[in-house]
């Protein structure tokens, strides 16, 4: 281990680990961010690739400065997490780093024993790691122990933060925050980490809603790291069909993928569901193992881990057909190369992809199968936008633009929730001081008095609040409904689950989403089932396994691309560049679609008469 200043800096027992993993030095980002962590006067954002070492520069120096202050009682670093899987695989890496320092590290989500709780919060020390729907519910169930749990909290990290950003849940994060150090009556260093910031005035103005306390951005050096990138091209027709479009991508993704681990993205699960029977269906076929595995929200936890467990031990070839669920830090292990299905819809999102391959010093690898739909005459088919799409957000990876996310969004419905759970936790509160708490000095500071007086009577003539006859907001009728719903404490829309059990050994397979009758045929886990079975008071349904083939449609929505890529499509379709990782037929349709842009809308922007149809190009 070469010597450095910044490992200079770390407590004795921090170097002996750092010696046992056989480092033979520290890495860039870890090298700056030791001594602004230490000096516990600001925030820090760490942003480093996916597997660059985001986790120990956080807690290298987090560590040592804990193993300086361990006389302290109650949590000091409070660990904030976007998934329960994460918390897990943090949980493990943490408590080998906790190993011999006395320092205790807890897990806190909804699968975590009660005991394993109380047994914590009978002599709170060290580390917890929690979801924001669980920190929600510690304010609300637990709010008598909020002093003595985070009293002496010297540290909040918050892993993957570009999740959070601009959505309902991050708002929530905020507001939680801002009510910790209310708690605490001090500021308390926050940090940062992900993989896909550029944009560092809004991470920062996220992180922390007032400018007063300092913040730190190490930066690290240019890498020489090499990313091997294909786009491939396929187009449905009316002689070649979609499903013989799906078989053709599944014929590469066999050929090209087997004998080592990968990820294939999905934007559906039902796509993933279908191209993981397509794949399972060749191996068979082929009587050679089948390598090929599903991987979604809806599936049971115990098949996901297994899946996670299969790429992380590494024992035999796996490749995971998965959603965004395996796209956040969750540790997979060496994964060899990366595909997206279809399109990406997100510069950060394929970002995040992308780094889960390329680990110990190889280089990334990223397919790209692009669909284009020429089956139907319309201009989204004529101008092949999906490949457009594709190749203007990979030449914004290439840049590091990533999408700038919308921090002034009103969250009306999470500030209805943080009303809620503030009133619990407290008891009530008055209009001025509830205004005071959540908006002019919390997390809500673009709702005016007025509009929260507003949103305060609203709340009131529908029996969500009451006000007392000294003036103090309380809970109302509905309002104790709301808070004892199991949904309270989330700040997302939640879906209602059917479970799907498999009937021969009685074990769950996963949700979803529609009671489904008897004889109705479908894809799950990769498998073909049929109903045998269902229980409407359990919301359950029963399946057997068959040899037939069908789908099952999931509840889901598409998401909407940024403006900057709409930009770059533009600024495509006006080049006259051919891209080298385009296949010859990718390199066809970026001419064909050229030409049908210069032909029949270049100079009619904004507006487009296609067919009669006047189209407004963005």
């Amino acid at each position: 281990m070469s010597r450095s200043s910044s490992f200079e800096l770390l407590d004795r027992k921090v170097q002996n680990w750092v010696y046992k993993q056989g480092w033979i030095s520290l890495r860039d980002i870890q090298e700056k961010s030791i001594p602004a962590i230490l000096g516990h006067d600001g925030d820090v954002i760490i942003s480093a690739n996916t597997a660059g070492g985001k986790t120990e520069a956080a807690f290298l120096p987090i560590f040592t400065y804990l193993l300086k202050h361990q006389n302290e009682t109650g949590y000091q670093v409070l660990y904030v997490s976007p998934l329960k899987a994460l918390i897990n695989n943090q949980y493990h890496r943490l408590s080998e780093m906790a190993a011999n320092t006395g320092i205790d590290v807890v897990p806190w989500h909804g699968d975590i024993a009660q005991s394993v709780k109380q047994i914590s919060l009978k002599s709170p020390n060290g580390i917890i790691l929690i979801t924001p729907e669980s920190l929600e519910s510690f304010f609300v169930n637990r709010n008598r122990l909020l002093n003595k749990a985070f009293s002496n909290l010297q540290y909040i990290v918050i892993d993957e933060l570009h999740s959070f950003i601009s959505s309902e849940r991050g708002k929530q994060l905020q507001s939680l925050l801002s009510r910790i150090e209310y708690t605490t009556s001090r500021v308390i260093p926050r940090i940062a980490m992900s993989a896909t910031f550029s944009d560092f005035d809004t991470v920062k103005e996220f992180l922390r809603t007032e400018s007063t306390f300092p913040c730190y951005e190490p930066i690290i050096g240019k890498t020489d790291h090499v990313i091997n990138l294909l786009i491939k091209e396929y187009v449905i027709s009316t002689n070649c069909k979609s499903e013989k479009v799906d078989c053709m991508i599944c014929e590469d993704i066999y050929n090209k993928l087997r004998g080592s681990n990968n990820l294939v993205f999905a934007n559906s699960r039902k796509n993933v569901e279908s191209y993981t029977v397509i794949l399972k269906d060749m191996c068979n076929l082929n009587n050679v193992p089948d390598e090929f595995r599903p991987h979604h929200g809806n599936l049971s936890k115990n098949i996901r881990s297994t899946v996670e467990q299969e790429l992380q031990k590494g024992e035999h070839p796996v490749t995971a057909i998965c959603s965004s669920t395996l796209e956040l830090g969750i540790d997979i292990g060496k994964v060899k190369s990366v595909a997206q299905l279809d399109y990406s819809s997100s510069i950060s999102s394929l970002r995040q992809r992308l780094g889960r391959s390329g680990r110990r010093g190889e280089p990334s690898v990223l397919r790209i199968y692009s669909i284009d739909d020429s089956s139907k005459d319309s201009l989204s088919s004529n101008l092949y936008s999906t490949l457009f799409q594709n190749i203007s957000i990979v030449e914004l990876l290439i840049e590091k633009q990533y999408e700038k996310p919308n921090i002034e969004k009103y969250h009306f419905s999470t500030l209805i929730q943080q009303i809620l759970s503030t009133i619990a936790q407290y008891g009530s509160f008055y209009p001025k001081d509830g205004w005071l708490f959540l908006c002019k000095k919390g997390a809500f500071q673009n709702i005016t008095s007025e509009l929260f007086l507003h949103l305060l009577r609203d709340l009131g003539s529908n029996k969500v609040i009451s006000q007392t006859n000294i003036g103090q907001i309380i809970i109302g009728v509905e309002g104790e409904k709301i808070l004892r719903h199991h949904d309270f404490y989330t700040a997302f829309t939640t879906t209602v689950d059917i479970e799907l059990v498999d009937i021969s050994n009685n074990k769950l397979l996963g949700t979803i989403q529609e009671m489904l009758g008897i004889g109705k045929k479908l894809i799950f886990a990769g498998r073909k089932w049929e109903v045998v079975s269902m229980d409407e008071q359990s919301k359950r349904v029963y399946a057997k396994r068959i040899n037939d083939n069908s789908t099952i449609d999931f509840k889901g929505s598409s998401p909407n691309i940024d403006a900057m890529i709409s930009k770059k499509m533009y600024d495509v379709y006006n080049s006259d560049v051919i891209y080298s990782y385009l296949d010859i037929k990718a390199k066809n349709a970026l001419t064909l679609g050229r030409a049908f842009y210069n032909a029949e809308i270049k100079g009619k922007e904004p507006f487009v008469n296609y067919k009669g149809c006047p189209i407004l190009i963005t």
